[in-house]
């Protein structure tokens, strides 16, 4: 008995003493991990969104979506020079993406860099032309560059597409902006600053 007792202890002991290799598997495929980042990403988690989409860019190496959505993460954190970045990426990926176009527009007018942004703003309009959002990037860049005319241009296609409710407040609100600078352009007096004399 005492040395059946001793080899029991023995094995368990020496069972311990044994290194334990674990073998992980993610079951989840480049869509899926790209979902669960989407998810990460609306709860304002983009610390874990960015793990995601990073591993579903991994996963799928020719599938541009989780770039774009990656560098969405980074616009909203006001990382301009990552959103173009990861915009880039997914145009390498996909060339004929009208919405990676269309973002890197905006992360290039953010970046002051207008040539680009308005070369990159007109292929977007020209891939998507029925996207009031690629017309609308379009118009705000011809607004930062002064363009007052193919601005409005710009805005009145894009209102005449049908956009979401607060895509047409933020067109509304340009159009006020360019009849505002229009004002101006004509009576320069009425837009110095008067004097309280």
């Amino acid at each position: 008995m005492r040395l059946f007792l001793l080899a029991i202890a023995l094995l368990l002991l020496g069972g311990c003493a044994l290194p334990r290799v674990i073998v992980l598997n993610d079951p989840l495929d480049a869509r899926q991990h790209n979902d669960l980042g989407v998810a990460y990403e609306q709860r304002k988690e983009y610390d874990l969104a960015l793990r995601e989409y990073d591993r579903a860019a991994e996963l799928d190496n020719g599938w541009g979506r989780p770039l774009i959505n990656r560098g969405n993460v980074f616009a909203a954190r006001g990382d301009w020079q990552q959103a173009e970045k990861s915009y880039r990426q997914a145009l390498r990926r996909e060339p004929a993406d009208g919405e990676a176009m269309n973002n890197l527009a905006w992360a290039l007018l953010q970046r002051g860099d207008t040539e680009q942004a308005l070369a990159w703003a007109q292929r977007a309009v020209a891939a998507l032309p029925k996207d009031p959002a690629c017309r609308d990037t379009l118009a705000g860049i011809q607004i930062a560059r002064g363009e007052r005319i193919p601005a409005r241009k710009a805005v009145e296609e894009a209102l005449a597409l049908s956009p979401s409710e607060e895509l047409r407040r933020g067109l509304e609100e340009k159009l006020l902006l360019l009849d505002a600078q229009h004002d101006v352009a004509d009576h320069p007096a009425a837009g110095a600053p008067r004097s309280g004399r």
